[in-house]
């Protein structure tokens, strides 16, 4: 083997563990500038803020009911009696006003619940936001895992074509058979095939990569490599995780919006039980012509007490409770959930950091015997199949390894979405 194909190997490799050089290239985007795009462009999420925004205005609704209500009335009639012999008419302008002194809580009741609600869709747009964080790191990690692969494929053909050129070589000096030009020519063949694939993942992963940050699928978007930046810190116990979770994550300060809204809900539909108390007052102008309108007011409150509704107020403070037991069995539920996602990201992290070491003592193990095969063959101690295994066996190793890097940056990212610190 030359001594510019052991260089070519060896720097292969090691450009598979070293940063590369695009992190200087101007105009590829980081993984916070595609986060940032994301939550700039991305519809669903602009879709949910305006939601957000929706119940802010239900707030202002609520609160409307600590307020007086002012009324400007003007009317008109004319009418007549006997068969249209007398004929009247009148004219009425004037202004009226109510504020309501005490309706039993209701209006404490239905302004809380509002806040509740409106602080439930703040978390559950965080909840989405950070959801959309995650998928954008997901298909960042797979589209630089695609990148690689494709170089990864790009450098298979090389070496392929290489080794056809070595059967070539050996066959016109008469060390080879033609049914080694063979071989090295299918071996060529599936590494093109490969490529191929390869040029069509990355594509795929770009275009979901573009559609995550609100941009056209077919974007030319080009992204740093920091695959080789591995902060392999040690991961806390599962109990810390799960702890830290219930502390941080939105989902869980949601429901207990959620639950404090209920309660509410509950508070406003016993309302109905209360009496009401009113103070109504009027002033208007009225008369049988406009130039001879009287001045009138009155002044009055009014108590209205509940005797029998058919029983719906009852049914309405059931079905609130029963409502309520339902969001604590399903915040149970969410609990268990989070549980579960958090132990499932713990083994992912486990998992993909173990596979990093073996896959890269793998790939260390078949560089040398790739080298080791391609110097026997030259030499003629070796043969083309032991070549192309070693060059079959040598590709898997790297894109095992290449595969295990992006696996774990992934993975880091699902257990910081699971304790909420994405």
């Amino acid at each position: 083997m030359t001594s510019d194909k052991l260089i070519l190997l060896t720097a292969l490799f090691f450009s598979v563990l070293t940063p590369s050089a695009q992190n200087e290239i101007p105009g590829r985007l980081s993984l916070e500038d595609c986060v940032n795009s994301g939550i700039q462009n991305n519809t669903g999420l602009q879709s949910s803020q305006f939601f957000v925004e929706e119940n802010q205005t239900k707030i202002d609704e609520a609160h409307a009911g600590y307020y007086p209500k002012v009324n400007l009335n003007s009317n008109a009639t004319t009418y007549s009696n006997n068969n249209g012999s007398q004929n009247y008419e009148n004219y009425n302008t004037g202004i009226s006003a109510s504020y309501n002194l005490f309706n039993g809580f209701r209006t404490k009741a239905g302004y809380n619940a509002a806040k509740d609600n409106y602080e439930a869709n703040i978390f559950q747009h965080e909840s989405i936001k950070q959801d959309l964080v995650l998928n954008i790191t997901y298909a960042y990690y797979k589209t630089l895992q695609a990148e690689r692969i494709l170089k990864s494929a790009e450098e298979a053909v090389k070496n392929s074509q290489l080794h056809l050129d070595f059967a070539n070589a050996r066959n016109i000096a008469g060390m080879a058979t033609r049914s080694d030009i063979l071989k090295s020519e299918v071996e060529l063949s599936n590494a093109e095939l490969e490529k191929i694939k390869a040029a069509n993942s990355l594509l795929a992963a770009k275009g979901n990569l573009n559609q995550l940050m609100g941009l056209p699928s077919n974007n030319p978007t080009e992204i740093v490599d920091d695959l080789s930046e591995l902060n392999e810190n040690p991961v806390q116990s599962y109990d810390s995780l799960f702890a830290e979770a219930m502390e941080s994550r939105v989902e869980v300060k949601r429901f207990y919006s959620l639950l404090n809204a209920q309660q509410n809900y509950i508070q406003l539909a016993k309302g109905e039980y209360y009496p009401s108390l009113d103070v109504n007052a009027n002033y208007n102008l009225a008369g049988e012509k406009i130039s001879g309108m009287q001045q009138n007011w009155w002044l009055g409150m009014t108590l209205t007490v509940p005797v029998f509704k058919g029983f719906s107020t009852k049914a309405r403070v059931a079905g609130e409770e029963i409502a309520l037991k339902g969001l604590e069995k399903d915040f149970e539920a969410l609990k268990q959930q989070i549980g579960q996602e958090i132990w499932n990201a713990f083994l992912a992290v486990k998992e993909s950091s173990e596979r990093m070491a073996t896959t890269s003592k793998g790939l260390e193990s078949a560089t040398e015997n790739l080298s080791l095969s391609e110097g026997e063959y030259k030499e003629g101690t070796g043969s083309i199949i032991q070549l192309t295994d070693a060059q079959t066996t040598f590709v898997a190793a790297e894109q095992n390894y290449i595969q295990a890097v992006a696996d774990y940056k992934i993975s880091l990212a699902e257990l910081r979405r699971t304790t909420g610190n994405l």
